[in-house]
């Protein structure tokens, strides 16, 4: 059973990504090309995949907790499996895409890893829940990741819309070296 606690958590989290949903197909609907064609990059696609793929999961489990009298039951661990073979599939088809030099790191390993992560959390929380329909704190853990597939579905639209390469997230996942970032910053764009 799902705690009165969570009841409003789940309720918020429906319409926040239902909202959310919409706005990630009118990004796509706007430059479908650019994004989800067969002409369009992998990492276009990949971004794509993994901000719906989220945002779907925490919709579904969101909605489901919100029907007062039921317990959570698989829906979580079938939604999280989900998730994880989106994103493992996704690491191969960039690993794949790379050229063969690049391949150490590309802009969005980060959040790659991340949320592979958050999927084996989640499934991690599921499976404890499905084995103990009762054990509200696993519902409060399981909470919690899906805050935590917000962040990643929001880090995968911001990198549709372009703008991966400003903040907080090129910063740290970058694979361009600090010396170029200081050679744009002074304007100096000889090579060397």
């Amino acid at each position: 059973m799902v705690p009165e606690g969570l009841r409003e958590f789940f309720a918020v989290s429906t319409g926040a990504s239902a909202t959310l949903l919409g706005l990630l197909f009118v990004a796509i609907a706007v430059e479908p090309k650019r994004i989800v064609c067969e002409q369009s990059p992998v990492e276009s696609r990949s971004r794509a995949s993994s901000a719906y793929t989220a945002l779907l999961n925490v919709f579904f489990i969101s909605l489901f907790g919100t029907i007062r009298g039921s317990s959570l039951g698989v829906l979580p661990l079938i939604l999280a499996a989900v998730g994880l073979a989106n994103a493992l599939s996704i690491g191969v088809k960039l690993w794949r895409a790379s050229p063969r030099g690049s391949r150490v790191l590309s802009s969005g390993v980060g959040l790659w890893l991340v949320s592979t992560v958050v999927y084996s959390l989640e499934l991690w929380f599921a499976w404890q829940i499905a084995r103990d329909p009762g054990n509200t704190a696993q519902m409060y853990n399981l909470a919690h990741v899906l805050v935590a597939l917000y962040a990643v579905a929001l880090g995968r639209a911001w990198e549709i819309l372009g703008a991966r390469e400003q903040g907080l997230f090129s910063t740290l996942f970058s694979p361009r070296s600090t010396n170029e970032r200081h050679k744009e910053d002074r304007g100096d764009n000889t090579p060397e």
